[in-house]
């Protein structure tokens, strides 16, 4: 098993949000949560805050039981160890053009 690189954590007011999608949509996100601890750069970069501190967002595909997910994270390498915050997760509707109304 690989060695953690970050501590990750789920803040409360994603919790919450998860809590509303459902149980599959929390164990999607606890799975990225483990991915996270282990690789830290998972979607693509939206800003770089003070401190080194950096805003990433990543897609989680949609699954039987969860819609596609948009999960915000913001990466503090300072100090050490370095840490993670899962800060935000909603549904991710993007690209989905067979949903049509």
């Amino acid at each position: 098993m690989t060695e953690p690189t970050a501590v990750v954590e789920i803040t409360h007011t994603a919790r919450k949000r998860l809590d509303l999608l459902g149980p599959a949509a929390g164990a999607v996100v606890e799975a990225l949560r483990a991915e996270l601890e282990r690789t830290r750069q998972l979607g693509r970069r939206v800003r770089v805050l003070d401190e080194g501190a950096e805003v990433w967002v990543t897609r989680v595909e949609a699954r039987a039981d969860c819609p596609a997910l948009s999960v915000t994270y913001v990466h503090l390498p300072h100090p050490a160890p370095p840490t993670c915050a899962i800060v935000s997760v909603v549904p991710d509707d993007t690209g989905d053009e067979n949903d049509q109304a």
